[in-house]
């Protein structure tokens, strides 16, 4: 029989089934962001002069010979922006602010290899060729651009203007050739083919917080904290995205995100919330198995063959990081599970062993991906990588997000109403009432919150959203949610 490839059936499933592939362990959010401003800007941009005049060095102080300060200087006497009284030290050092300004979130891994260079700013100047790491912002991109047109316009137009500071520090040297780009993929994805009732829910909840996300986003003075904000966006959408591929695909149940307002690991919501963190990445678990099997099933792969079939391996070139007698020794236990067992339960138990030998043999995978744009993004909690099993504990950033996506500009909603915002545009429980135990409970959780412990968490994100100005607690305890502004 011909030998499975493992690389080759993940990169079939995340073609075919998830619209990316979400296995890189390096991922940062300005991936994200230049992923998806590319998409919805529509083109990209001649950035070698901009990548000429910033990376100084590698983390190793080698400088590129193309970016030595000789051939800087050239380049700026070209564009007429270098002043005849500008010393060769003080070039330097503004080179070296410059580097680090584009490189604040670690985006450019290399200064002469353009796949590898995503820069931290926020105009046309900066829209690089497609990079590593950031078709999961293509992706979302796409995607948001498909439900959210207004505020996709609006992006767009942002990134047409280069008046924000870092554009114009940029200005004399910045390129204007664009090159256009081919259009998305979303419709080599089955679900948006053929979606079911979950996805149309998953879609109208990106729809309506994305028109809200926009009203906002109008009418903030501050271009780069704009796009600040929908990078938030973007990234909890991506994320969610992926939490829900099981109930989109495998008839699962629809996922909530707890989010522990209580200060304290030991509390019950704050272990409730990393139980409901489990769930998901659970879930992404059983999505991949189950999608792996469909592989198999696709391309003609009966019980019979498999249990027939040598041991996968990870790729043509053979090598292994478990070794051949790991993945040997795991192919053997699927074959002894799935003998006796019907074609499509054993077919399951094969998808599930390839996911498990793929958790080992690659360098990443989505569960490790979802970890690390999440904890980078503020989304999940502690930081650190010591500290695997994460709980949802919102930074201020993106909690100013989320409730600006639930909250027009001159809307005053009470507690009650918030709650079902949140849960039908993002998913997010915070606790208050009975409906919030029952939406856990329904996922099959064992929980040790109850309802008085998950009253007393939105009381603090009512306070919570009290001192940042978001809301006032009024004398008989009501909840009044108000952001100011004017929608136009």
């Amino acid at each position: 029989m011909e030998i499975i490839y493992l690389k080759k059936m993940r990169e079939q499933v995340d073609k075919s089934l998830v619209g990316f592939r979400p296995n890189g362990s390096s991922v940062k959010p300005v991936h994200i962001y230049s992923g998806a401003s590319r998409i919805i800007y529509g083109e990209s941009v001649n950035t070698q002069n901009i990548k000429r005049l910033s990376y100084v060095s590698d983390a190793k102080g080698k400088t590129p010979k193309n970016n030595t300060l000789e051939k800087v200087k050239e380049l700026l006497h070209e564009s007429d922006a270098l002043d005849d009284g500008i010393r060769d030290d003080d070039l330097t050092s503004f080179r070296n602010i410059l580097q680090k300004l584009l490189a604040a979130d670690n985006g450019v891994f290399s200064g002469t290899d353009d796949g590898m260079v995503s820069y931290s700013a926020g105009s046309k100047y900066f829209i690089t060729s497609p990079a590593l790491y950031e078709d999961a912002g293509e992706f979302v991109g796409s995607l948001i651009n498909k439900y959210c047109p207004k505020l996709c316009k609006h992006i767009k137009d942002i990134l047409d203007n280069e008046n924000d500071p870092i554009s114009i520090l940029f200005e004399p040297v910045a390129e204007t050739d664009t090159k256009a780009l081919a259009s998305d993929h979303l419709d080599e994805v089955a679900i948006f083919n053929t979606p079911n009732a979950e996805f149309v829910d998953f879609t109208q909840g990106l729809s309506d917080a994305g028109n809200c996300l926009y009203k906002h986003l109008r009418s903030h003075p501050n271009q780069l904290t704009q796009l600040r904000i929908f990078n938030f966006f973007c990234i909890y959408i991506l994320i969610r995205y992926l939490a829900s591929l099981e109930s989109f695909y495998c008839g699962g149940n629809k996922r909530p995100f707890l989010l522990d307002f209580s200060n304290e690991a030991s509390s019950s919501v704050a272990r409730a919330s990393v139980m409901s963190y489990t769930q998901i990445h659970r879930a992404i678990s059983r999505f991949y198995a189950w999608g792996y099997a469909q592989c198999l099933k696709k391309d003609g792969i009966t019980k019979n063959d498999l249990l027939a079939m040598d041991a996968p391996m990870f790729d043509e070139k053979g090598k292994t990081k478990a070794g051949k007698v790991e993945l040997t020794r795991m192919w053997d236990l699927a074959k002894t599970d799935a003998k006796d067992l019907p074609e499509e339960d054993a077919l399951l138990v094969f998808g599930t062993t390839i996911y498990d030998m793929l958790a080992l043999e690659a360098s990443s995978h989505p569960v490790v991906y979802l970890r690390q744009i999440g904890t980078h993004a503020g989304l999940l909690y502690p930081p650190t990588n010591l500290h695997v099993n994460k709980r949802f504990v919102v930074s201020q950033d993106m909690l100013e997000m989320i409730m600006r996506s639930c909250v027009e500009p001159d809307e005053t909603l009470v507690a009650a109403e918030l709650k079902e915002r949140l849960w039908k545009r993002f998913g997010i429980v915070i606790g208050g009432d009975e409906t919030d135990m029952e939406k856990i409970q329904a996922t099959g959780s064992i929980i040790s919150a109850d309802t008085d412990a998950l009253r007393s968490n939105f009381s603090r994100f009512s306070k919570t959203l009290e001192a940042i100005n978001f809301a006032d607690i009024m004398a008989d305890g009501i909840l009044q949610i108000r952001l100011g502004g004017v929608s136009k």
